[in-house]
Protein backbone atom coordinates (compact mmCIF):
# COMPACT_ATOMS: atom_id res chain seq x y z
CA UNK A 1 0.00 0.00 0.00
CA UNK A 2 1.35 3.40 -0.89
CA UNK A 3 0.85 6.66 0.98
CA UNK A 4 0.44 8.78 -2.15
CA UNK A 5 -2.98 10.30 -2.82
CA UNK A 6 -4.88 8.56 -5.61
CA UNK A 7 -8.16 10.41 -6.15
CA UNK A 8 -10.05 9.21 -3.09
CA UNK A 9 -9.54 12.26 -0.92
CA UNK A 10 -8.09 11.29 2.43
CA UNK A 11 -9.29 7.70 2.19
CA UNK A 12 -6.86 4.81 1.90
CA UNK A 13 -7.21 2.78 -1.27
CA UNK A 14 -6.78 -1.00 -1.16
CA UNK A 15 -6.98 -3.40 -4.06
CA UNK A 16 -7.69 -7.09 -3.55
CA UNK A 17 -7.30 -9.65 -6.30
CA UNK A 18 -9.35 -12.83 -5.86
CA UNK A 19 -9.27 -16.05 -7.83
CA UNK A 20 -12.11 -16.00 -10.39
CA UNK A 21 -14.42 -18.70 -9.04
CA UNK A 22 -14.07 -17.91 -5.35
CA UNK A 23 -14.26 -14.22 -6.19
CA UNK A 24 -17.54 -14.78 -8.05
CA UNK A 25 -18.83 -16.87 -5.15
CA UNK A 26 -17.97 -14.09 -2.69
CA UNK A 27 -19.51 -11.34 -4.82
CA UNK A 28 -22.71 -13.31 -5.37
CA UNK A 29 -23.06 -14.19 -1.69
CA UNK A 30 -22.50 -10.66 -0.43
CA UNK A 31 -24.84 -9.09 -2.98
CA UNK A 32 -27.65 -11.66 -2.82
CA UNK A 33 -27.53 -13.01 0.73
CA UNK A 34 -26.13 -10.09 2.70
CA UNK A 35 -27.78 -7.44 0.50
CA UNK A 36 -24.80 -5.11 0.56
CA UNK A 37 -21.94 -4.02 -1.64
CA UNK A 38 -18.81 -6.15 -1.37
CA UNK A 39 -16.55 -3.16 -0.71
CA UNK A 40 -18.86 -1.95 2.09
CA UNK A 41 -18.82 -5.42 3.68
CA UNK A 42 -15.03 -5.64 3.48
CA UNK A 43 -14.68 -2.13 4.96
CA UNK A 44 -16.90 -3.08 7.91
CA UNK A 45 -14.94 -6.29 8.49
CA UNK A 46 -11.68 -4.30 8.57
CA UNK A 47 -13.13 -1.80 11.05
CA UNK A 48 -14.48 -4.66 13.19
CA UNK A 49 -11.09 -6.36 13.13
CA UNK A 50 -9.34 -3.16 14.20
CA UNK A 51 -11.86 -2.53 16.95
CA UNK A 52 -11.37 -6.04 18.33
CA UNK A 53 -7.58 -6.19 17.97
CA UNK A 54 -6.29 -2.69 18.70
CA UNK A 55 -6.16 -1.03 22.11
CA UNK A 56 -9.53 0.62 22.72
CA UNK A 57 -8.11 4.12 23.13
CA UNK A 58 -6.08 3.84 19.91
CA UNK A 59 -9.08 2.63 17.90
CA UNK A 60 -11.42 5.23 19.43
CA UNK A 61 -8.96 8.03 18.68
CA UNK A 62 -8.69 6.97 15.03
CA UNK A 63 -12.49 6.59 14.75
CA UNK A 64 -13.09 10.04 16.26
CA UNK A 65 -10.54 11.61 13.89
CA UNK A 66 -12.24 9.90 10.92
CA UNK A 67 -15.65 11.20 12.03
CA UNK A 68 -14.30 14.74 12.48
CA UNK A 69 -12.75 14.66 8.99
CA UNK A 70 -16.02 13.37 7.52
CA UNK A 71 -18.00 16.15 9.20
CA UNK A 72 -15.53 18.73 7.83
CA UNK A 73 -15.90 17.23 4.35
CA UNK A 74 -19.68 17.49 4.56
CA UNK A 75 -19.44 21.08 5.81
CA UNK A 76 -17.07 22.00 2.97
CA UNK A 77 -19.51 20.53 0.42
CA UNK A 78 -22.43 22.45 1.90
CA UNK A 79 -20.46 25.70 1.87
CA UNK A 80 -19.32 25.06 -1.71
CA UNK A 81 -22.88 24.44 -2.90
CA UNK A 82 -24.16 27.53 -1.10
CA UNK A 83 -21.42 29.64 -2.65
CA UNK A 84 -22.17 28.18 -6.07
CA UNK A 85 -25.85 29.12 -5.75
CA UNK A 86 -24.96 32.66 -4.71
CA UNK A 87 -22.58 33.04 -7.66
CA UNK A 88 -25.22 31.72 -10.10
CA UNK A 89 -27.76 34.31 -8.90
CA UNK A 90 -25.21 37.12 -9.34
CA UNK A 91 -24.47 36.21 -12.97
Amino acid sequence: MTTEKRGHGNRKYLQVLLSPHRGDLFLKHVKEELKTKPSAWIREMIYKYLEENMPKEVYNEASEKDEAEWQQTVQNRLEGRALSKILKTIR
